[in-house]
């Protein structure tokens, strides 16, 4: 074989390894999602245990520098989390109880909003029959959500036992991570890897307490607008409103249509639409202006990347999913800028 024609071997070989390298990795990609939707039980409590890991370590160190054991310090860290988590939950739990006690008492409210659609669809939709509406609000049965709610809190909590045990293996292996990697990678490989795992439990840490701040600071104002509206439930509402901020953009806009429903239950289609807007405002400056400012600083994600984590990891896990979604991206954002192969796709996916 002349060398032209060894030369010519090797370029078109090269070119079909190029050629093949999109497809491979589109292959990767879907068996990667595969093993997260079929491996679920596993990789879920795993991927929050370290999350949780990364919140509770800085508590730790505190108990630490008050001179407690690591062991001890992590058990009190771990009371701590269990304790919020299970305020949480009971006040949701108890919350939904007290809607369906009191769904009762808006019966008649009820009824005379139904006969206001009605009256309504004749002026302006007379294609919308009557047997079409009654239709659609029986599916509306306040059980059925109620029940497909309670059922998702079932299921998160059957996840609560294993990520517990993932955690216990995680907050007191975490301090030791840094030396671990540097043994196991001399040199600079180590450092940089350490690096990385730093920063990630940074960024992890800051959007976390960021992202509680703000849905702090929009709970305490949709409970005030809705006190102010006389909304039964306004301490309930703004409580709700700090904890579904959790999930983007999708919880701000349940956390407003709720209330606005049993609005216009107690006083009307117009004072609901006047409580939608008053909701609404700082819901939509919360989404648009405040979160992208302060959490693009700290996990460096352009909005476009965050909706699409939403949608993708919803669709892998569920409302968990979605929680964890933007931390878990920006996870795969800091792992992709640290690796040189890499480093486009962090670039696609930041501000």
């Amino acid at each position: 074989m002349t060398p032209r024609s060894a030369g010519g071997g090797r370029w078109r070989d090269n070119a079909a390894g190029s050629a093949l390298k999109p497809f491979l990795g589109l292959g990767l990609f879907f068996m990667i999602c595969f093993a997260l939707t079929n491996l679920k039980i596993i990789v879920l409590p795993m991927v929050l245990a370290f999350f949780i890991a990364c919140l509770l370590n800085p508590l730790v160190t505190f108990f630490q520098r008050r001179r407690l054991p690591r062991a001890l310090s992590v058990v009190l860290a771990l009371a701590v989390g269990i304790m919020i988590i299970w305020l949480a939950v009971n006040f949701v739990i108890e919350s939904l109880y007290s809607f369906q006690r009191g769904f009762p008492a808006y019966k008649d409210r009820l009824d005379a909003l139904v006969a206001d659609m009605v009256e309504f669809r004749n002026r302006r939709f007379e294609f919308v029959t009557l047997d079409m509406l009654k239709d659609q609000l029986q599916r509306l049965s306040l059980g059925s959500l109620l029940t497909g709610i309670l059922n998702s809190f079932v299921s998160f909590a059957g996840y609560f036992s294993l990520t517990l045990l993932f955690t216990l293996y995680f907050l007191p292996a975490l301090p030791a991570l840094p030396g671990k990697l540097k043994k196991a990678f001399p040199g600079r490989k180590g450092l940089k890897l350490c690096g990385a795992v730093a920063d990630i439990s940074g960024k992890v840490q800051g959007y976390i307490l960021v992202k509680s701040l703000v849905s702090l600071g929009l709970g305490a104002v949709f409970g005030t607008v809705c006190l102010l509206f006389r909304v039964d439930f306004a301490a309930s509402w703004g409580i709700i409103a700090f904890l579904l901020n959790f999930i983007p953009t999708v919880g701000v806009i349940v956390s407003v249509v709720l209330p606005a429903l049993l609005c216009a239950v107690q006083h009307g289609w117009t004072a609901a639409l006047w409580l939608t807007l008053c909701l609404g405002a700082p819901a939509a400056v919360v989404l648009n202006y405040a979160e992208p400012l302060l959490l693009g600083r700290s996990v460096n994600l352009s909005p476009t990347s965050a909706l699409m984590a939403i949608l993708f990891w919803g669709v892998l896990w569920g409302g968990v999913g979605m929680i964890i979604a933007v931390p878990a991206t920006a996870v795969i954002k800091l792992t992709c800028d640290s690796f040189k192969g890499l480093k486009p796709v962090g670039a696609l996916m930041g501000n």
